[in-house]
């Protein structure tokens, strides 16, 4: 039995789907996935699940599917470029039953961008090659995005009322796309307002700190309280992370303070702004 996409009102559920050899291996650090997550969250989405997944057409389709069972929005990262072990898009094509094929689009984008390559030097030849190509192939029925940085588009498509972006796994490519392509449509989705605060209290054991976080949460039940504990003897204070997501933004920032003053009032601590 699936668990349900319900959340609250106007609220996102997002998935990640980190993909390479590289990054399992350990050769290669998951950053992206990390910023990512950092940007959705003011943007009032919710980060749901995250998953990492070889170079595999099978464990690729498999860990879609497993992200649609509660997602809203899926973005993939990595496994669009010219190489063999690039198979993001064929690897949808496969699970969803769907046709690759040379997107006009795309393959105005891979032209110009390898064009424009070729002429700072960057690579040997503007020609458009079977290798290079094949970053133009994408799924029947989806959109290229533009991309400014490197050669391959990234891929925007919807399947069963889940939106899909497919960006590349290069940092600065992924990080231009996303913010031209996807903050416009989370903008346009009109999705719910985020508000966080990071606060540290005086107290060095969070097993007793453990029971005010289940008061308060009863008390504020639009608000999540999450400590965040360090090694035991390495500091003398603890750091607390409270967030909400509502309809607007002044909303939910009155409920993360009056959370945070009865944290206050519950401990006798004062609370001190963190990072």
């Amino acid at each position: 039995m699936t668990e349900s996409k319900e959340t609250s009102e106007g609220t996102l559920r997002a998935g990640i789907l980190a993909i390479g050899d590289e990054v399992l291996d350990g050769l290669v650090l998951d950053t992206n996935s990390n910023w990512i997550e950092i940007r959705l969250a003011p943007l009032g989405v919710e980060m749901h699940r995250l998953v990492s997944v070889r170079d595999n057409l099978v464990e690729i389709g498999r860990a879609l599917k497993f992200l649609m069972e509660t997602c809203d929005l899926m973005i993939t990262s990595g496994g669009l470029g010219p190489t063999h072990d690039d198979m993001t898009l064929k690897a949808i094509a496969q699970a969803f039953s769907r046709d690759l094929v040379e997107d006009p689009k795309a393959l105005i984008i891979v032209e110009r961008q390898y064009r424009d390559l070729y002429e700072r030097g960057i690579v040997n030849s503007p020609e458009i090659t079977e290798s290079r190509r094949k970053m133009a192939c994408i799924p029947k029925g989806s959109a290229a995005l533009n991309n400014t940085v490197g050669g391959a588009p990234g891929v925007m498509l919807e399947i069963d009322n889940v939106t899909i972006f497919c960006l590349p796994g290069v940092p600065s490519e992924m990080k231009m796309i996303f913010e031209e392509s996807i903050v416009p449509w989370i903008q346009k989705k009109g999705t719910s307002e985020f508000y966080e605060r990071v606060v540290e209290f005086e107290m060095r054991d969070e097993s007793v700190f453990s029971p005010i976080i289940d008061i308060v949460m009863k008390m504020h039940p639009d608000v999540y309280i999450k400590s965040m504990p360090r090694t035991y003897g390495t500091s003398h204070v603890l750091k607390v992370w409270v967030s909400s997501r509502g309809s607007d933004k002044e909303t939910v920032t009155r409920i993360v303070d009056d959370a945070i003053t009865s944290i206050c009032h519950e401990t006798g601590l004062e609370a001190r702004s963190s990072r």
